[in-house]
């Protein structure tokens, strides 16, 4: 196994995206399962726009920071895996609260890490450094989501499990983004903002603006 992954970090990564998966997915998956309908395509298609949308999202965060000489491991919030499988199984897959785990950072030098961005004493522009770690993933939203977007618009809706996986991994990308780029702490669109408006807004405005083709029915 590469040295960038700890012990345990490979097996939580899948756990939290099979538990987003299925809660994507719930009615379908449940519908399968016993028989009362349900679209496997559909299934496969969430299973791959949560790949894109949260595990590439967080890979994303996790590789700029080793380039930039920080620890950077996934972990799950079991807390989080409770209450994403909680909410959509109460609701019956209407509501999804989807937070099973996230990208813990620290200084190489530091010997533990916990919650979020840590930064140490260097005689480096650390906000900098945050800025571009924090910019990694609601960034990757955006490519992603451009991406399915037009193969959304060169596919025909007919097109099967190529078109579902479009619909899922624009609707995941822009969702996901638009809110990680809210300039509310702790989510990375305020270490962003922090540093730089411009840079923030060259991603948070593509990525709001397609949101608002989405709540508004235009896609």
């Amino acid at each position: 196994m590469s040295s960038q992954f700890s012990p345990g970090e490979l097996s939580s990564i899948i756990v939290a995206w099979i538990v987003l998966s299925f809660g994507l997915t719930y009615t379908n998956f449940i519908g399968l399962i016993n028989g009362t309908g349900g679209s496997l395509d559909i299934v496969v298609a969430g299973f791959i726009a949560t790949a894109t949308g949260f595990i590439i999202h967080e890979m994303g965060h996790k590789f700029v920071a080793i380039k930039h000489g920080y620890v950077a491991h996934f972990r799950l919030w079991t807390w989080g895996l409770l209450l994403t499988i909680f909410t959509v199984v109460a609701t019956g897959g209407s509501f999804l609260f989807g937070a099973p785990g996230a990208v813990y950072i620290a200084p190489a030098a530091t010997l533990g890490y916990g919650y979020g961005y840590s930064w140490s004493n260097r005689a480096t522009d650390e906000e900098h450094e945050n800025m571009v770690i924090s910019a990694a993933g609601p960034g990757i939203n955006l490519a992603f989501a451009l991406g399915f977007l037009a193969t959304l618009l060169a596919l025909p809706s007919s097109s099967g499990l190529l078109y579902d996986i479009a619909v899922f991994g624009f609707s995941l990308n822009v969702g996901l983004g638009s809110f990680n780029m809210l300039p509310v702490p702790p989510l990375d669109g305020s270490k962003i903002f922090r540093k730089s408006i411009p840079i923030a807004l060259a991603i948070a405005l593509p990525l709001w603006g397609l949101f608002l083709t989405l709540v508004t029915g235009i896609l």
